[in-house]
């Protein structure tokens, strides 16, 4: 097999799926199921940056997460309309609910902002008063000999002080060793030693 498989197809060759226009093949999109889970889906996508910023995977566990939050919800209604709930019932919700918190867990539960107009934000607030005073002497330090006159090590560091100031970075993770955009607190940054 050509190691290049699969080639993406052309948009027209491509499910409904694949293409957005229905969540879940052979589904109606006018039954109250579909509407809800249209909505707690794009809220989900909204929380973790918009569309540009959820990978395909993040979007498979979106969307379990929320055909687990339907399910939990119509329990719901149902024990609130019974005034009760058998012990059956009651341990399978909570089986539901422990997997949508796990669920949540991987997804990251801290909203991520997109940023506006395609401009990034940065907060300096997010840096302590060591890692403020830092970045301040490492732009100094650029204006003086330029991004290209940083050692390695200062290159690095401003990078990461840089990428804690948007909250969201490039790098690996504990459980993933592969660099990608990921929410700052997930990345493994090298231990930086000031020269």
């Amino acid at each position: 097999m050509d190691a290049r498989y699969p080639i993406p197809r052309k948009y027209k060759g491509r499910s409904r799926v694949t293409n957005g226009k229905t969540l879940l093949a052979g589904m109606d999109g006018r039954t109250k199921w579909a509407k809800r889970l249209h909505d707690l889906v794009a809220n989900h996508v909204a929380d973790l940056g918009g569309p540009g910023h959820v990978t395909q995977s993040q979007f498979i566990l979106i969307k379990s997460a929320a055909n687990a939050t339907i399910v939990l919800e119509q329990w719901e209604l149902q024990f609130a309309k019974a005034s009760t709930a058998s012990l059956p019932e009651l341990l399978a919700y909570l089986s539901v609910l422990n997997s949508l918190r796990r669920t949540f867990e991987t997804l990251g539960l801290d909203r991520v902002e997109a940023p506006s107009n395609g401009m990034q934000t940065y907060d300096i607030s997010k840096l302590t008063p060591d890692e403020q005073q830092r970045l301040k002497l490492l732009n100094h330090k650029v204006g003086e000999v330029g991004v290209g006159g940083l050692s390695e090590n200062d290159a690095g560091e401003m990078k990461m002080l840089m990428e804690k100031c948007l909250g969201r970075g490039y790098g690996p993770s504990v459980t993933e060793p592969g660099p990608r955009d990921r929410p700052f607190h997930e990345i493994v940054y090298p231990n930086y030693s000031r020269r």
